[in-house]
């Protein structure tokens, strides 16, 4: 069955407030084009509302225009030739609710029309609220909504799926995959589940008797482990018993403690030697030292001489630089003193400019001052008058009578209790109607107040009232109703709380205070557009504006006074003071470099002197020194002294050598090292003895109570429940097995059915997927849904995943492909088919997007396919014109 949308027509409809209108759509491909708001996912929404919402749907407010009132009314007109057959679907929401479908020249209206849509079409309305994805059916499948292209839910439209595939091989074959043995299968499987979990493992009473199994098992393995250690320590004791004996008798610590008393002595004996060779180590320093100082002095006393004839040579140098600095300083001095006068003739012209400069600047300062006198005195006036008129207005507001809202408000729902008590009691009162012939009057009495009725009329009666007839006699009317006496003491409450209300106001009606507040209102806004008036004149008061008047005029003083203090001005000409500046900047700059070369200069002349005299002070010294008699005395001395040490050095250095050989042959560390294994080995031979005993008792006591527990008879009893068991576990596990490969073969069975069933389905799928990879398959699921995808890596193996593993953008053309193999089943079984595909394939690189492009023009040969997108430089390679959607 084909179908072929041919116009569409859209008003009031979110964005659409005007009537937009597409025609010439063709029956294959159709691009619709425009940018973001354009309003393309308003026209798909505008379509599915077509079909999918009742026209007296409530919970449609999303296709209102924004800001629009109740009175809108969405429309959408909708020409279609289903099966060479013309269409036309009207249908308006909210304001104006109606459907209308004409069918060539059948016509039908309202439910009639949209139950033979939903029919034609494939899906169902919700039948409460807003229509939802799992009523939605075949176009649910096939019109894929913007951003949604990867998720693909088959499930609304399985059951259409499963009619077409039936179609083609056979209903039998389709009965059996969807419902034949599926009763017998699942009765097995849950006998196979009673016992197995979905991987298999125990569950239940299988797994409760392997637990049984494991929990004895582990019982009579504890009691072997317990008889295994009786035995065992059994032997233990026994050989504890004969060690301790032996210890008894050898004793064998007492030959290591003889060791050890050998070793101590040895130790002390080292000691004494190394206390020795550690006193000549002492003194051998101690000559070592005293042979240096006296190295060192004999060098100094060397030196000496040579130091006498340097400093000569200094002194000589220090008066040549003492010579050169007087000099550089009396240069130095005539520099500075030129500079000096410079930069004070430079001073005083830059003085004269900044005098001259104050002066300009004190009449500026001047003529702004009495400019700003002149506009705060202005201000001041305007904010004196605004200030006297908001008095007025204020004097004005307290002497007129003042109302509040909530007094208003309070007597409006007085009047309205009075007005709902009077209405409640009139229609509970009785209706008295009258008719007399001219002239007769009749009396009527009630509520203590007597009144004649003539002519005609009508009276409401609500308490007892008595009617005098003409001749004599009265009628007694008592109104009918418990609570009319009730009403009307409502009613009289209501009306005297009323009359209080506006007696406390000195108010008449409600009326007068409506009218006494709107007047309060008008005051309070006459006085705050006063109020903003003088807040503009005067934010701060008028205290500020004073203030600035006063500061102007001060300063009008002070400038006048300030000029009069300033000299008289110069005769000649005075330099612009920033050329008298910058000059005084060069002179003062000038000044400074000469003053810090003649600072430098003599610094250099007093390092000089001081050079001078310390080279005097040290030539004298050393001359001094080399004509002392001790020097000599000392040097020979020292010589003696030198050669003596170096004789008792070389002997005590020669008896360290020897005493230290035979410390180290004699191994002190070893001799240590023997003294404390012999100290532990004797501390532990002794605690093994003490411990053993020790272990003997213990084990004595433990094999007395083991001896006590029956071992062997709780181990005979664990293994007889231990054997009924494992006939119990054998026995389930046996069902369980039978079980689990009778569902397999079942399954098996199913499985070879429904591929039958999807073959199909997979031929069309097939069709597509080598346009996009080729040498790809895709395995359908028992659901429908493409599952498996297996594909050939470049290296030549192939892989194998889920879809749903896949990355965004190819799930999204895999789903695309699906709907075009779905589309073209139900096709084949004469379903009506429409593609809709709203910003599709935003998501696909340009080598997939290429691919994609022979996908889509292949399916467009068989089915209507409308593309709304806005990318339209993507689609210009298809074939057909890109419509732009203005």
């Amino acid at each position: 069955m084909t179908l072929h949308i041919t116009r569409l027509r859209v008003e009031q409809l979110r964005r659409f407030r005007k009537p937009l209108e597409l025609r010439g759509f063709e029956p294959g491909l159709n691009i619709l084009a425009g940018p973001n708001e354009a309003g393309k996912s308003t026209l798909v929404r505008a379509i599915r509302a077509a079909f999918f919402e009742r026209h007296r749907s409530t919970v449609v407010d999303d296709l209102r225009p924004w800001g629009e009132g109740s009175s809108a009314t969405p429309q959408i007109e909708l020409d279609f030739v289903l099966d060479g057959q013309p269409h036309q679907l009207v249908k308006s929401f909210l304001g104006k609710k109606r459907c209308t479908l004409r069918i060539g020249v059948r016509t039908l209206d309202g439910t009639d029309a949209e139950d033979h849509l939903a029919q034609s079409f494939g899906f169902a309305f919700a039948s409460k609220g807003a229509s939802k994805p799992e009523h939605w059916g075949i176009p649910g499948l096939l019109w894929v909504e913007q951003g949604r292209g990867q998720e693909l839910d088959v499930d609304p439209a399985r059951d259409h799926l499963h009619d077409a595939l039936q179609g083609q091989v056979g209903a039998a074959a389709g009965a059996l995959a969807a419902t034949g043995g599926d009763e017998l299968l699942d009765r097995f499987r849950d006998q196979r589940n009673e016992l197995l979990t979905s991987t298999g493992k125990p569950r239940a009473a299988y797994l409760e008797a392997a637990e049984a199994i494991a929990t004895l098992q582990s019982q009579a393995d504890g009691l072997d482990g317990q008889i295994a250690t009786y035995r065992q320590q059994v032997d233990q004791l026994a050989a504890l018993r004969q060690q301790h004996r032996i210890d008894d008798t050898v004793q064998p610590w007492e030959a290591l403690r003889q060791d050890l008393a050998a070793a101590r002595q040895r130790q002390q004996a080292l000691q004494a030697s190394q206390a020795q060779l550690q006193g000549d180590r002492a003194r051998l320093l101690q000559l070592e030292g005293t042979r240096g100082l006296l190295a060192k002095e004999l060098e100094g006393l060397a030196r000496q001489q040579a130091d006498a004839a340097a400093r000569g040579q200094a002194l000589a140098q220090a008066e040549e630089q003492l010579q050169a600095a007087d000099a550089a300083v009396a240069t130095a001095r005539q520099h500075a003193e030129a500079a000096r006068a410079r930069a004070h003739g430079a001073r005083e012209a830059s003085r004269i400019a900044r005098q001259e400069g104050q002066r300009d600047s004190l009449r500026q300062q001047l003529l702004q001052a009495e400019a700003e006198a002149a506009r705060s005195a202005h201000a001041l006036q305007r904010a004196q008058e605004a200030l006297q008129r908001l008095a007025v207005l204020r004097d004005g507001a307290a002497a007129a009578p003042t109302i509040g809202k909530a007094q208003v408000q309070q007597l409006l729902e007085l009047e309205r209790a009075e007005r709902d008590a009077a209405l409640r009691r009139q229609a509970v009162a009785t209706r008295l109607q009258f008719n007399l012939p001219e002239g007769q009057i009749l009396g009527l009495r009630s509520h203590g107040e007597s009144l004649g009725l003539q002519a005609s009329g009508e009276r409401l009666l609500d308490a007892p009232t008595t009617l005098q007839l003409p001749g004599g006699g009265e009628l007694i009317i008592t109104p009918g109703g418990e609570d009319l006496a009730q009403l009307a003491r409502s009613h009289g409450q209501a009306h005297q709380a009323l009359q209080a209300a506006l007696q406390a106001l000195g108010l008449a009606d409600v009326a007068e205070a409506q009218a006494r507040l709107a007047a309060v209102d008008d005051r309070q806004a006459q006085m705050r557009l006063a109020e903003q008036a003088l807040a503009i004149v005067a934010p701060k008061g008028l205290e500020p504006l004073r203030g600035a008047q006063a500061e102007a005029q001060s300063r009008i003083r002070t400038a006048h006074e300030a000029l009069a203090r300033l000299p008289v001005a110069p005769a000649e000409p005075v330099l612009p003071l920033d050329q008298a500046e910058a000059e005084q900047d060069a002179a003062a700059a000038t000044e400074e470099r000469t003053a810090a070369s003649l600072v430098q200069a003599q610094r250099r002349q007093a390092a000089a002197q001081s050079l001078h005299g310390t080279a005097q002070q040290e030539q004298r010294a050393a001359q001094a020194a080399l004509a002392d008699p001790a020097r000599m005395q000392r040097q020979a001395e020292a010589q003696q002294q030198l050669l003596s040490t170096g004789a008792e050095h070389a002997a005590l250095a020669a008896r360290i050598d020897e005493a230290s050989a035979q410390v180290r042959e004699a191994r002190p560390d070893i001799v240590a090292q023997d003294i404390d294994r012999l100290q532990r080995s004797i501390e532990q031979m002794t605690r093994s003895h003490q411990q053993r005993r020790e272990d003997i008792l213990l084990l004595e006591n433990t094999l007395q109570q083991a001896g006590a527990q029956g071992l062997e008879e709780q181990r005979d009893g664990v293994a007889g429940r231990l054997a009924q068991a494992r006939r119990r576990h054998g026995e389930l596990q046996r069902r369980a097995e039978a079980l689990d490969l009778l569902c397999g073969k079942l399954d098996a069975k199913r499985q070879a059915t429904l591929a039958r069933l999807q073959a199909p389905l997979q031929e069309r799928l097939q069709h597509y997927l080598p346009l996009l990879l080729p040498g790809a398959t895709v395995q359908i699921d028992a659901g429908l849904s493409p599952g498996t995808l297996t594909r050939t890596q470049e290296g030549g193996a192939t892989e194998s995943g889920q879809v749903q593993d896949l990355s965004f953008g190819a799930r999204e053309q895999l789903g695309l492909i699906s709907r075009f193999a779905y589309a073209d089943l139900l096709q084949q079984a004469g379903r009506p088919t429409l593609l809709i595909l709203d910003d599709a394939l935003v998501h696909s690189d340009a080598p997939r997007l290429a691919q994609m492009k022979r996908v889509l023009f292949d399916a467009a040969r068989r089915h209507q396919v409308l593309l709304f997108t806005c990318h339209p430089q993507n689609w210009q390679d298809m074939g057909v014109a890109v419509r732009p959607l203005a």
